[in-house]
């Protein structure tokens, strides 16, 4: 787990240990998002899952959820 500089919230601080998810974004995500961030996004994550009501096996739910992680931890 090396230290990288966390795209959400700019500290150098060390990375995932493990690829979040097994495509190109799940590397961005590795590459520039810090364990505490990444663990941010996941309650976050939950939390819109139950507010907007989303199956994340639903194609266009789970582009939603990928645009609005994106964005939450400032992936490049």
């Amino acid at each position: 787990m090396a230290e990288l500089l966390c795209s959400k919230c700019n500290q150098k601080k060390p990375g995932l240990s493990e690829t979040p998810l097994p495509n190109e974004l799940g590397e961005k995500v590795r590459n520039q998002s810090c364990e505490s961030c990444w663990q941010e996004w996941v309650a976050q994550q939950l939390m819109i899952m139950n507010e907007y009501r989303l199956d994340p096996m639903n194609d266009d739910h789970s582009l939603f959820l990928d645009k609005e992680m994106i964005k939450f931890l400032n992936l490049k």
